[in-house]
């Protein structure tokens, strides 16, 4: 596999847009290294990530018009889970590929790869397990994160769900990022997610893990808020991606996990590109100089700058899609303009 292009931008997943084509190819404009397939969520609830993440689990009800994935309470359970991991053990990841109903942001992307040359790699996203299984819940209306052996088969539903994008991705040519959304971490510590920190630990490594044994790809995992740094950097990831915008100084209070993380190689996704209102106040300029800033912060822990920056990469702060189109564009504009600010600071130093 190549190394990722130092200072490259890809995004985290949704988008306000509503034509895939047109999304891709705007995509494909401001992120030509290392493009992103678009989660289309105005077009429906198909296109979210927990139905996305739902295809292949057992036991499930996807109800596209209650807007909702629960667990089904007519299934027969150990059926469905004997069904599930007769699957999951045969090697065929075709059963948890994205359904095309809900997902053709991928569908545009795989279709615009051989006209697209700048590509170093695709990126691709996955519901982490910890998230899913937190927002899918039982009949009483109980997180289904609390049932070890439902638990236990999303972690390897999803992981195959990623592998087969990531296959997917092989098979164009590229090399293949996918990310693990865990935005449910958030509330990691709290009476909202009265879960272990070996629990935590546990599920996304077994995830990781089984992910790597279907071929090469680059794993991440993305957070949009505060969370337990230290947990998720000593994770066996190859990139974690976090809002810098607001959160930097948070993930700075882990600095000996976080130096750790650098020393073996792994890389920052740097959410610089604020998905909120504070997007409106920010230009390229000004977002180039908190790029800068938190470098030189990062960089008196004790790795040069230009260690941070080799192993860098650019981001919203999180998905688009509650921005609307002409934000969405903007911030993606904003982005390659950054990218190309930091990699002149890089080429200067």
């Amino acid at each position: 596999m190549t190394a990722l292009p130092a200072l490259a931008a890809t995004g985290i997943g949704s988008v306000p847009f509503t034509d895939p084509d047109q999304a891709v190819g705007r995509i494909l404009r401001h992120l030509p290294e290392v493009p992103f397939w678009p989660q289309m969520v105005r077009l429906g609830y198909a296109e979210e990530m927990l139905p996305q993440g739902a295809q292949g689990l057992p036991a499930l009800e996807v109800d596209l018009e209650e807007r909702r994935v629960r667990l089904d309470p007519r299934a027969d359970r150990e059926m469905a889970l004997a069904h599930f991991y007769e699957t999951a053990f045969s090697g065929d990841l075709g059963p948890f590929a994205l359904p095309p109903e809900g997902s053709r942001g991928f569908a545009a992307l795989v279709k615009a790869v051989p006209t697209a040359p700048a590509i170093s790699a695709l990126k691709g996203q996955v519901v982490g397990p910890v998230t899913f299984a937190g927002m899918v819940k039982d009949a009483a209306d109980k997180p289904i994160l609390y049932d070890r052996e439902l638990t236990q088969a999303v972690s390897q539903g999803l992981a195959r769900a990623a592998a087969w994008q990531a296959q997917t991705f092989r098979n164009l040519g590229k090399e293949a990022v996918i990310f693990l959304d865990e935005p449910i971490l958030t509330g990691y510590g709290s009476a909202f997610l009265p879960i272990s920190r070996e629990e935590v630990t546990t599920l996304l490594t077994d995830t990781l893990d089984t992910i790597r044994q279907f071929g090469p790809a680059l794993l991440g995992l993305h957070c949009c808020g505060n969370t337990d740094w230290a947990m998720l950097l000593e994770l066996p990831l190859d990139i974690l991606s976090f809002d810098s915008y607001g959160y930097f100084d948070t993930l700075l209070l882990y600095d000996k996990a976080l130096l750790a993380f650098l020393e073996r190689g792994g890389r920052l996704a740097w959410g610089l590109v604020p998905t909120g209102e504070e997007l409106q106040q920010e230009t390229a300029d000004s977002l180039f100089r908190r790029f800068e800033g938190q470098v030189r912060q990062l960089a008196v822990l004790g790795p040069a700058a230009a260690q941070i920056l080799s192993q860098a990469l650019l981001t919203p702060a999180c998905g688009l899609g509650y921005l609307s189109p002409e934000q969405a564009a903007r911030a993606l504009a904003l982005l390659q303009e950054l990218s190309e600010l930091a990699r002149r600071w890089r080429a200067a130093a």
